[in-house]
């Protein structure tokens, strides 16, 4: 298993987590506003509002966790920004097609057609 699967791997065990984790606060309000004897529209509001909280929280973490991804392939010299590795490309064949373009001009001033003389 190698290093991006485990990361993965711990990441998608976070998310896990923290879904899970929403779920039982949720079950939990709900629990405590029939103690507290809530009505129904109390209790729903309670509930909506410690939800959101928690999809706030975990829209954060997913947030932090996509940025410490970038800097730890950035340190890595692993680059994610597939248009700028297409417009590098890019740029290095046409630097190619001029090259082998002036390549053959040159040949052809020494009338050489790029056959070792003997």
């Amino acid at each position: 298993m190698d290093m991006e699967d485990q990361f993965r791997k711990m990441v998608d065990l976070g998310i896990g987590l923290i879904t899970y984790s929403s779920e039982k606060i949720a079950e939990a309000a709900r629990q405590w506003a029939e103690e507290k004897r809530m009505t129904p529209q109390q209790t729903k509001e309670f509930v909506q509002e410690l939800v959101e909280r928690g999809e706030k929280e975990r829209a954060e973490f997913q947030n932090s966790i996509q940025e410490s991804v970038q800097r730890t392939l950035t340190r890595l010299g692993i680059r994610e920004d597939q248009e700028a590795l297409r417009a590098e490309i890019r740029q290095l064949r046409a630097m190619i097609e001029r090259l082998d373009a002036r390549v053959a001009e040159l040949e052809s001033r020494l009338g050489n057609s790029g056959e070792p003389q003997a």
